[in-house]
């Protein structure tokens, strides 16, 4: 494929911001250290629902609407890197830890590289540094397979939803419960703002935080499904080498949403890497 090699950088968010961005909607629930989770790309965080259950019972859980997503208004600009990154900032406690699933961990991994003293450790979920095949990375994704769903979202955003939640519950070895989940999550709220979700694919397509997340000081723990369809098992043996303090956990049978599938083994994973 051709070059793809777009390197993430910091732009003052005063730049280019006209308005003031709304506050995120984050939902709080639980008691104990402060967990805050990010959602993927078309989704928010209700989705989080049987592993949020679980792990409320141990942690005080801050779940993010990204801009566009669930109940948090949009704004333009508003999923701009350095925008929803400095817009956190202001919303989070000062200190906790991470979990980022998918465009999750991508914005996770960011927050992590700018504000190093808030972020306790951070546990990667089905997320990479770099979603699509650049130079020097090819364990990802073709940027065309996203190009095309931001070509297909112009003409008919519902069908294109629902074939992107096929393409993550795919090989799952409970694909059918995963996709019913998914699917009944992304119902129970306002369809997202479709600026939002071009924004989003924005992001997986040009973003690269490589030099970012191997400079990363906190302990990284990276969870992925062995059937992944968007993000290949290599990826973790390349993350390995650029930053070698990362803990790998494989999950056998699982798709791209392994904490539906499997929300009780990850929650034993979270919790045993937080707790070490």
């Amino acid at each position: 494929m051709g070059s793809c090699n777009i390197h993430y950088r910091w732009i003052p968010a005063c730049a280019r911001m006209t308005e003031r961005v709304e506050p995120m909607h984050i939902k709080v629930m639980g008691q104990g250290p402060n967990l805050v989770m990010l959602h993927g790309w078309s989704m928010h965080s209700a989705v989080w629902h049987d592993l949020a259950e679980g792990l409320a019972k141990h942690f005080t859980l801050h779940l993010v609407d990204l801009p566009g997503h669930g109940q948090s208004e949009w704004q333009a600009d508003a999923l701009e890197l350095d925008v929803v990154v400095k817009n956190l900032a202001k919303e989070l406690p000062e200190t906790a830890y991470w979990l980022g699933w998918s465009l999750g961990g991508l914005i996770s991994i960011a927050f992590a590289d700018h504000f190093p003293n808030r972020v306790k450790k951070i546990i990667l979920m089905s997320a990479t540094p770099c979603f699509v095949q650049v130079t020097g990375w090819s364990c990802a994704m073709d940027a065309s397979v996203f190009k095309t769903f931001a070509d297909n979202l112009e003409d008919d955003q519902a069908t294109t939803l629902q074939r992107f939640l096929l393409l993550q519950a795919r090989g799952s070895q409970q694909s059918r419960d995963t996709i019913r989940q998914l699917t009944q999550q992304l119902t129970i709220e306002k369809p997202p703002v479709a600026d939002a979700l071009q924004a989003g694919l924005k992001l997986l397509i040009e973003i690269d935080l490589r030099t970012q997340f191997a400079t990363l000081q906190c302990p990284i723990k990276m969870i992925l499904g062995d059937r992944d369809t968007l993000i290949p098992t290599q990826m973790l043996d390349d993350a390995k080498q650029l930053n070698p303090k990362v803990e790998i956990a494989l999950l056998a049978g699982a798709g791209h949403a392994p904490f539906i599938a499997q929300a009780a083994q990850c929650q034993q994973e979270i919790e045993k890497f937080i707790n070490e």
